[in-house]
């Protein structure tokens, strides 16, 4: 997907698709590239956080997480591709530390989207796990890997608020952060959301320059 800003007749038109491809899964919940939840059961898993906040008004974060930079899985031919992902999977089930409450779930190789039952600085903190294992693994003994360009979008859910509407509004955060001049550990504050980029190191070089 060349990502920029979801649409909401995209939203639903994946949405769709997960639900007839898991139908034909032999594990109808879990992606079977990355070992990561897909859309579908992160979309259920959306509507009991939603209740959990109109019943007790606890709070809830949704985010998208784009990775640009490394493999795009462009055929189900594509091994290494697809072992890169599956470890990418792996790195990001280990830093979400997937038995807690935390989901996070993938789109499409590169593109995930994560639900925090909890406030946004709460979220920022699962996050910055997130952004500490990838800064801190060896890209390039993956494969051949120069960099990533990681970018984040954070946003806190409001009461009976479609999940639509939502990816949609934190698929716009990621436009706007992936044009951001600050590319290293910075976060970002606007109308309730969060942003965050972490370019590779020849990224912040060539910015800086």
């Amino acid at each position: 997907m060349n990502f920029s800003v979801l649409s909401q007749e995209e939203i639903e038109a994946l949405l769709k698709d997960t639900r007839e491809s898991a139908g034909k899964s032999p594990n109808p919940v879990r992606d079977e590239v990355t070992g990561l939840y897909n859309l579908g059961f992160f979309a259920e898993e959306f509507r009991r956080a939603q209740a959990r906040l109109i019943r007790q008004k606890f709070p809830c974060t949704i985010g998208i997480v784009r990775v640009d930079g490394i493999p795009s899985l462009t055929g189900k031919k594509d091994i290494n591709a697809r072992i890169f992902w599956a470890k990418f999977g792996k790195l990001l089930r280990t830093a979400t530390r997937e038995k807690s409450e935390d989901l996070i779930a993938v789109i499409e190789p590169g593109l995930f989207v994560i639900l925090v039952p909890n406030d946004l600085p709460h979220a920022i903190l699962v996050m910055e796990r997130i952004l500490y294992s990838v800064e801190t693994t060896p890209f390039s003994d993956w494969g051949e890997i120069d960099g990533a360009d990681f970018q984040v979008s954070l946003t806190e859910v409001n009461p009976n608020e479609e999940l639509d509407p939502i990816l949609f509004r934190v698929s716009k955060g990621i436009q706007y952060v992936s044009l951001a001049k600050n590319t290293r550990w910075h976060w970002e504050h606007s109308s309730g959301q969060v942003f965050m980029r972490l370019s590779s190191p020849n990224a912040a070089e060539d910015a800086s320059a």
